[in-house]
């Protein structure tokens, strides 16, 4: 087979391995996401169920209530006897009216009946009744399929109810049975609206033996079936009367011909019913199965398209692909230099001359670079040597002159001698690093001519061990540290101090840090320091020493930008600045 039809099989291969993937990924999790969709639904639905349920135990509940804070109604029904002819009828008409309102205030309430014992009490129907009319006594707290036969021809008051009966006492005295009933289709109206085959609904209400029994009529069994059998048992274990945990609500799955069937249920426990709804997959399944299709016909279609491009282009885009990739390989190894011929005048032509313009356009800006850096290190240097505090230089000549007046002493030679090691050391240009050893020397003449200038002591202790002493560290780097310490430490206060250098390595770091024991600063004004040292901006310190953003400048010049200069300070405890060099073995 020759070798660009081995290459267009290998692409249309490389197309086809991840089609195929992108389906199979795909369809899961699409599957994946529908099957969640659905248990969501199922959810929801069985909760919605529940919540309209409760509702209507909530308004059994609330017209109960009305009743018992009802005293005139209580105290009728308890002694009608006391109260004249007229005031009987007049309170069964006014209170039948008042239910009556109530009734058209509250529409799922399908009826209110008061069942009483009380002869002297006239019945009004179809609120208040006698309690001979029926065995009141013997019905449960909720009644399903409830049908007043009681109420002769009366045919509109008798549909199949959800009533719950109660029995009304008034202080401590029997004044009969309250019965308030909602319409079956109304209590639950998912039961009795034909449901799509994909999904069920089902309610089991707890009989007198703590048994779970479903609730059932013909309609019922006609929209959703009878309750599958592994539905009902698995909720009856879980809701077993000697179960450790009083479970609520519950979810789970089974398979029934092959297709998973999602149940959620909740209980509702001030009614003791349960509310169940139940979702098949086999909609999702049968989705699923259509999709797989579509993309099958898709990844057919695709491959012949793809095969028959990718055998076109191979040709004509190869040869010219390579040389760029070759030319990229030797980039990646370093060599700028680099050059490919351009081959064409389409696309890949314009990538060879645009490959060809970056790599020599890399070449002059790493020449650039190399030049600026060294023109910036050598700028920088002089500009440092530049920024020795003229102030300073003129305080020390005046002490030396007022040594020289007043005593002939050997220190005012040895003043003298040590300027002259300052002024050397500052001025020579060229010389960017330095020992630890050489930078700690001229620290210690520096401070040595700051206790010529004061009245008080500053008192240097250097920690470093002899191991770092020939560590090469940038000129200059130690020096402004303890000038900051005596301009914002030790001269305010105007008294002994003392000033510590220490070294300690750190991985492949040496850190130096210079220490001093004055006032210390607030976390607000450490943290503006910390802030302008942070911004990588160049500037120039503009006062005329060497500050902490020109170390941090030079640091970040010799070593890169991960090495900055650190600042621990508390109030009333000293200051310590720490700076970072790598490379130490």
């Amino acid at each position: 087979m020759k070798f660009s039809r081995r290459v267009v099989l290998v692409y249309s291969l490389i197309v086809l391995v991840p089609l195929v993937f992108l389906l199979l990924v795909i369809t899961r999790l699409n599957g994946k996401e529908e099957y969640n969709i659905l248990y969501e639904d199922c959810e929801k639905q069985c909760l919605l169920n529940s919540e309209h349920i409760s509702s209507v135990g909530e308004s059994f509940e609330l017209i109960k209530k009305m009743v018992d804070a009802n005293s005139k109604l209580l105290l009728y029904l308890v002694l009608p006897e006391a109260s004249s002819e007229d005031y009987v009828i007049d309170t069964v008409v006014s209170e039948s009216s008042v239910i009556e309102q109530l009734l058209s205030v509250m529409p799922n309430i399908y009826a209110v009946r008061f069942f009483t014992n009380n002869p002297s009490i006239p019945e009004r129907w179809p609120v208040f009744i006698n309690v001979n009319r029926t065995d009141v006594a013997s019905l449960k707290s909720f009644e399903f399929d409830y049908v007043a036969d009681y109420m002769g021809n009366q045919e509109s008051l008798m549909a199949p109810s959800f009533v719950a009966t109660r029995p009304v006492t008034y202080n401590a005295r029997e004044a009969g049975y309250l019965q308030v009933a909602v319409k079956m289709e109304e209590a639950f109206p998912f039961l009795f609206k034909k449901p799509d085959r994909f999904q069920n609904d089902y309610i089991l209400s707890k009989n007198d033996d703590g048994e779970w029994n479903p609730v059932e009529n013909a309609k019922i069994v006609s929209y959703h079936g009878q309750i599958p059998e592994v539905v009902l048992e698995k909720i009856r274990n879980t809701k077993k009367v000697d179960s450790e945990i009083d479970v609520r609500s519950g979810s789970f799955s089974f398979r029934k011909k092959g297709q998973r069937i999602f149940v959620t249920w909740n209980e509702i426990p001030k009614m003791n019913l349960i509310s169940i709804h139940t979702c098949s997959t086999e909609i999702i399944n049968r989705n699923i199965r259509h999709l797989v299709e579509i993309m099958f016909l898709v990844i057919l279609f695709s491959l012949a398209l793809f095969y028959s491009l990718i055998h076109f282009a191979s040709h004509r885009l190869m040869s010219g692909v390579f040389s760029v990739m070759e030319g990229m390989k030797k980039v990646k190894n370093g060599d700028f230099s680099v050059r490919i011929p351009v081959t064409a005048k389409d696309e890949v032509g314009e990538t060879q001359a645009v490959f060809n313009s970056m790599t020599e356009q890399l070449t002059s800006q790493i020449e650039q670079i190399k030049n600026e850096q060294s023109l910036i290190a050598d700028t920088e240097m002089k500009a440092m040597q530049n920024q020795i505090n003229a102030h300073f230089l003129y305080n020390v000549l005046e002490t030396i002159r007022m040594q020289a007046e007043l005593a002939d002493q050997d220190d005012i030679s040895e003043s003298i001698t040590v300027l002259g090691k300052m002024m050397r050391y500052c001025l020579r240009w060229r010389i960017h690093r330095v020992t630890l050893e050489q930078e700690v020397e001229y620290v210690r003449s520096y401070v040595y001519i700051l206790n010529i200038r004061n009245d008080y002591v500053i008192s240097l202790q250097v920690e470093i061990p002899e191991e770092f002493a020939s560590v090469e560290i940038p000129k200059m780097i130690l020096q402004p540290l303890i000038e900051n310490a005596f301009t914002h430490a030790i001269e305010p206060m105007g008294q002994d101090a003392v000033v510590r250098i220490t070294a300690e390595k750190k991985g492949d770091c040496l850190e130096l840090s210079v220490q001093d024991f004055g006032p210390g600063m607030d976390e607000e004004t450490l943290e503006k320091i910390n802030n302008y040292l942070a911004d990588d901006t160049y500037e120039r310190d503009s006062k005329g020493s060497i500050g902490l953003k020109n170390i941090q400048q030079r640091l970040t010049m010799f070593y890169g930008a991960g090495y900055r200069v650190k600042i621990r300070s508390e109030k009333g405890k000293g200051t310590i600045i720490t700076v970072p060099i790598p490379g130490v073995k």
